[in-house]
């Protein structure tokens, strides 16, 4: 189990500075990013790297954030969340597409089970990106 310091050594600048403004959605970031892990690997047996499983995962993740973070802090978390300069160009953009509809979805704060069958709608209707068939 990763403590609580590594997790937030493994953190971009821009996430940390974001946590600094906003100490109060700790928790939230952090279960709704155990959630999204979680129905992933319940739906698609794995949590992949540019496959349908990681498109689904950060749509989810960001449907989660927005319902519970409201959507500008949402996008803000998320943003910064892809913010590593190590992050390949390609992936970048699947994962920051895949988080604004995921954010849209969220809107709706709908419950886990109703946001999680609209992202695999999304994914199903080809509206999330993936890199890997």
């Amino acid at each position: 189990m990763t403590s609580t310091y590594d997790q937030y050594n493994n953190l971009t600048e821009k996430e940390k500075s974001y946590i600094k403004a906003n100490p109060h959605h700790i928790t939230t970031i952090k279960e709704s990013k155990g959630a999204a892990y979680s129905e992933t690997k319940k739906i698609f047996g794995v949590n992949g790297r540019n496959d349908k499983s990681d498109a689904f995962r950060h749509c989810f993740w960001s449907a989660l954030l927005s319902k519970d973070l409201g959507y500008t802090n949402a996008l803000k978390f998320t943003t910064a969340h892809e913010s590593s300069p190590h992050n390949p160009t390609n992936e970048k953009a699947m994962d920051l597409h895949n988080n604004k509809v995921g954010l849209s979805i969220g809107q709706n704060k709908k419950s886990l089970n109703i946001l999680s069958l609209q992202c695999q709608a999304a994914l199903k209707n080809n509206k999330l990106k993936v890199i890997k068939p």
